[in-house]
């Protein structure tokens, strides 16, 4: 399958909403409310859509789908429902990371809704943007996808420039493991980290900051291989989806690890120096330092 075959597969994302049978018409300055559609749609193009695709699901991307969907993709191609899932049951998406980032989401007066945005593919070292713009309606109180356009398909270099690329499948990373304590943590409150080993390729975190008796922040991080690449996963106590990063550096006692299109941070590192484990977490711009003490295991 060609470049911009697989690049149908990774953005067969769309979303849908119509108006129902019978609405009320709105009083001149009222507002109506559309937060919960908002969700469902936002959760539906950033979450079960690629899930669909990932996951060969081919039942959830039925649902997603309305029959009438079409897309137009960068090149002028047209394809159907029916080609869809004919590409669904012959490849998942392969990459190591997707993301989209929207740009606008938008219920109109007429009940259907526009979701349009940017999509990040990250492959080994290379990333691949795309730009898309979305029609959606609500048909028996379910979204369906009934247009998609692509444009834009651009690879970019930037991964590069972090020494993205194949690592050592060995990756040790024996001197997280643990219990620690932020030494430089602000007045009035304490932040712990624990570390321990699964097996070889998968390493779990947790992170979490007390305030007197409550927990005022906290985080799953998973360090897993896949392949010859080692990859870092962030679950905040708020994210519907996990935030990944890729580990672009392995040292004998320190990583580094890298997601361009992450808003705060883009890269994480983590080393050892003795008794403490240090942190930063930077965009480029802004950095801030984490140094933690050894509790013990």
């Amino acid at each position: 399958m060609g470049f911009h075959k697989n690049i149908l597969i990774l953005i067969g994302l769309a979303i849908c909403c119509c108006q129902p049978a019978e609405r009320k018409v709105a009083e001149p300055n009222s507002v109506m409310d559309h937060s919960s559609d908002m969700d469902s749609l936002r959760y539906l193009k950033e979450v079960e859509w690629p899930n669909a695709y990932r996951e060969q699901d081919t039942m959830l991307l039925d649902r997603i789908l309305g029959d009438d969907f079409q897309m137009v993709t960068a090149d002028g191609e047209w394809s159907n429902k029916a080609l869809q899932m004919e590409r669904i049951k012959a490849a998942p998406m392969d990459h190591d990371h997707f993301i989209y980032e929207i740009k606008r989401l938008e219920i109109l007066e007429n009940g259907t809704a526009i979701i349009a945005g940017t999509g990040h593919i990250i492959n080994d070292s290379t990333e691949t943007n795309y730009q898309s713009s979305n029609i959606l309606i609500k048909r028996e109180g379910i979204w369906k996808a009934v247009l998609s356009h692509v444009s834009g398909i651009t690879q970019l270099d930037t991964m590069h420039e972090h020494a993205t690329g194949k690592l050592p499948s060995e990756g040790d990373f024996s001197y997280l493991l643990g219990s620690w304590k932020r030494t430089n943590e602000a007045a009035g409150k304490e932040t712990f980290e624990h570390w321990k080993k699964i097996n070889d390729e998968l390493y779990i975190g947790l992170g979490y900051t007390m305030k007197e008796s409550d927990t005022v922040w906290k985080e799953d991080v998973e360090l897993r291989r896949s392949n010859d690449h080692w990859h870092y996963e962030v679950m905040g106590q708020s994210d519907s989806i996990p935030t990944p990063f890729k580990v672009t550096k392995i040292q004998a006692a320190g990583f580094e690890c890298y997601n361009p299109v992450n808003e705060f941070p883009k890269t994480i590192r983590y080393w050892r120096e003795g008794a403490f484990l240090k942190a930063a977490i930077s965009d480029g711009t802004t950095e801030v330092l984490f140094e933690f003490k050894y509790l013990g295991n």
